[in-house]
């Protein structure tokens, strides 16, 4: 995949001035998805000359849109395209034959590119690698995402079938795209879960796995219309609050887990210790027994953003009386430039002391629900597991003969000092 990265790099660098930068990704995208899905005709494409290739795409496209949704068919608007950068495109595309792992080297370019510039918290590697080790195997069982993105985490976990929400469309389009060259089972719908949700409320899944978007606000108009949503289960009164969202996504995700699922979700640590809606939440979940683990991760983690994000695993059957682990990963990692990269050992990690196998170390604490309640249902990870902090002893007579040093070249530089000036003077 290294190679295939490069050769991204190359083609994206060759491109760059003659064509916005995502719209050569949605281009890609595009030509990708033909040669998949319709290969006869991409190769005669592929041996064609430049001036006809747009058209045959066009064709090539429309001739699908049988067994795909329109939109997904249609080639990016000719505004947005350079005719000189479609053969270098349809060059690339040809000499792949592996296009899953082009549809993952698409993902790691989009949040290199614009999890830096646009803030956009794109799910990275490390995420990746965190929930992998923290979910499992899901070949047999059904994971569900309604803020999926291009779909890294969910399709990484190699489900027996996704069931996918996306608000904004151009991601849609692209994400069913890369979906398409990995041959996931999957239904993908471009729609804002928390107000128009596409799947049926009974219809439920195995595994939740969410990174909604953060600090999410809402127009009075939503407001309004999401007090009537159905997987609010702590009620909101009139109208819902404007920075409620953490909460929201977090009913939402219990409300697509069937009796035996368990969701992972991804908000900042102001839902561990807020009051007001998100305060009642939290204790909907605790009394109701749904929180399984509070993992606190480290400070820029996540791709556009530095702030440190907690998982919540959630478990709508925690067995009765069991209590809630906190892990504190704060310190896993590498720090890399403005980063930290989570390695697959890392993870393995994380994931071990979520799963309560490490009970001796300092960063696992477990704790029953009456003394969460004496803690007024706060759940941040500094109440429950207390940080070692290493001090280093000093040696009281060497750092005094240092001193001692320092005070005497002070002395030396203000001789010097007076007698430079009183021979200027």
């Amino acid at each position: 995949m290294d190679a295939l990265s490069k050769q991204l790099w190359s083609l994206m660098d060759d491109c760059r001035g003659s064509m916005e930068v995502n719209h050569t990704l949605e281009l890609i995208s595009y030509v990708a998805f033909i040669a998949k899905e319709n290969p006869e005709s991409f190769q005669i494409i592929a041996n064609s000359g430049h001036a006809k290739q747009l058209d045959m795409l066009i064709e090539a496209g429309e001739a699908l849109k049988d067994k795909h949704p329109n939109e997904v068919c249609i080639a990016p608007n000719q505004y947005r395209i350079d005719a000189k950068i479609i053969n270098l495109v349809v060059s690339f595309i040809a000499a792949i034959a592996d296009f899953a792992s082009l549809a993952n080297v698409i993902r790691e370019y989009h949040v290199q590119t614009f999890g830096k510039f646009t803030g956009e918290f794109s799910a990275n590697q490390s995420m990746e690698r965190i929930f992998s080790a923290l979910v499992g195997d899901c070949s047999s069982r059904t994971v569900y995402d309604g803020a999926c993105g291009l779909t890294r985490i969910a399709s990484s976990l190699n489900p027996a079938m996704l069931y996918l929400e996306e608000k904004n469309h151009s991601t849609y389009v692209t994400a069913y795209r890369l979906l398409t060259l990995e041959n996931r089972q999957f239904k993908l719908a471009s729609t804002d879960s928390l107000l128009e949700p596409a799947f049926n409320r009974e219809q439920q899944f195995d595994v939740v796995v969410m990174e909604p978007p953060m600090a999410q606000k809402f127009s009075a108009d939503e407001r309004r219309m999401l007090v009537e949503a159905p997987f609010i289960s702590v009620p909101v009164g009139k109208a819902v609050s404007a920075n409620s969202g953490d909460s929201l996504w977090i009913q939402q995700a219990l409300s697509n887990l069937n009796e035996t699922g368990k969701g992972y979700i991804v908000l900042p640590q102001g839902i561990l210790f807020r009051g007001g809606y998100d305060g009642k939440v939290r204790e909907h979940l605790l009394e109701n027994e749904l929180l399984e683990a509070v993992i606190g991760l480290p400070a820029s983690v996540l791709s556009g953003t530095g702030i440190a994000p907690v998982i919540l695993v959630l478990n709508k059957n925690k067995q009765a009386g069991s209590p809630v682990v906190f892990v504190d990963a704060s310190a896993i990692g590498t720090p890399n430039k403005n980063s930290v990269v989570i390695s697959e050992k890392d993870a393995l990690l994380i994931a071990d002391l979520a799963a309560g196998k490490l009970t001796d170390d300092e960063r696992y604490k477990s704790v029953f629900i009456p003394e969460i309640r004496q803690q007024n249902n706060e759940l941040s990870i500094s109440r429950y597991i207390e940080k070692q902090v290493e001090v280093e002893e000093l040696d009281i007579a060497q750092e005094l003969k240092i001193l001692n040093s320092y005070q005497a070249e002070f002395e030396q530089s203000q001789q010097t000092l007076t007698s430079l000036l009183s021979k200027y003077q």
